[in-house]
């Protein structure tokens, strides 16, 4: 398999009009100089450092985090860690949060979607979340839940954008972006490991292009994000870690949907800025109804359910 097909959103399983248009889009917008970078950092970092490919993405990408160095010091050293953070980029954020995990934990893994998970030499650090309506999606979900119990339980770290989608307006491109609705899985990974949780918020949003795209449909939200990738090249990105928090902090919240909405508070409190973070983004039509189609068949027993 070569580059290209490693770096792209269209997942096989996709019927063959959404692969073409997607793959189409992702070739219009960059995604052979894309492929050139990723083969450019494989070739660059020896296969016994992995653990160094975070931070040669970020500089041979020209991507400079900004970030406060002294905020990483306050992590305790041992134990179950999650870092958990907004996503307003899609890959960038997640190349970023993998590159300060890498300095907390050796042994860590970040949930990812399932269509980038190609690469032999990452595919250790990453969990897939598979968002197609079949029992093998259901199948990966519930694996992914178990490694990431386990990878706590042994003292490593997980890294979870609880929305599990790319932060979008709400109203026509224009605005802030704000995460969708969160998940409650990671409140269930809390409270199960009692992991010290680590916040982290970062700034920016994409173009009002993907915005739109996101209004529109799905598949051209997902052919998008390599064009996002490659117009933020050369930019800084600027990013808030908060203190760490302990469980003993948020032992009290016993409700997950309480644990949720107070997790959530924090990160979007780490931005100087006034941010309607109380209100959830919506998901493009498509997708509404792709979950509701979801949730019917649960219902009538066709799969299996998969609550957090």
């Amino acid at each position: 398999m070569n580059v290209q097909d490693r770096l792209t959103y269209a997942s096989p399983n996709d019927p063959l009009h959404k692969r073409v248009l997607i793959r189409s889009i992702e070739t219009l917008t960059g995604q052979r100089e894309l492929a050139r970078v990723y083969d450019t950092v494989l070739n660059t970092v020896p296969a016994d450092h992995d653990h160094a490919i975070w931070p040669t993405a970020l500089q041979k990408l020209q991507i400079h985090p900004d970030y406060d160095q002294a905020q990483l010091a306050k992590v305790p050293q041992e134990g179950p860690l999650i870092l958990i953070a907004n996503h307003p980029y899609g890959v960038l954020d997640g190349l970023i949060i993998c590159h300060l995990a890498a300095q907390l934990r050796r042994d860590f893994k970040i949930l990812i979607h399932k269509a980038l998970v190609m690469e032999p030499r990452v595919e250790r650090y990453m969990l897939p979340v598979d968002f197609n309506e079949t029992d093998e999606a259901v199948r990966v979900n519930i694996e992914t839940k178990q490694r990431a119990m386990e990878t706590l339980r042994n003292g490593g770290a997980i890294v979870i954008f609880p929305a599990g989608g790319i932060s979008t307006t709400r109203n026509g491109p224009f605005g802030p972006a704000v995460d969708l609705e969160w998940k409650l899985f990671v409140t269930k990974l809390i409270q199960m490991t009692k992991a010290t949780v680590l916040p982290i918020y970062f700034h920016g949003q994409n173009s009002r292009v993907f915005q739109l795209a996101s209004q529109l449909s799905e598949t051209l939200r997902l052919a998008l994000i390599i064009h996002e990738v490659n117009r933020k090249r050369g930019e800084t990105i600027h990013i808030n870690i908060g203190d760490p928090i302990p469980y003993c902090a948020l032992a009290n919240i016993r409700k997950r949907r309480e644990l949720l909405s107070h997790l959530r508070e924090i990160i979007y409190s780490l931005s100087p800025n006034t941010i309607p973070h109380h209100i959830p983004a919506r998901l493009p039509s498509e997708r509404r109804a792709q979950l509701r189609s979801k949730r019917e068949r649960i219902r009538s027993g066709q799969i299996l359910g998969d609550r957090y």
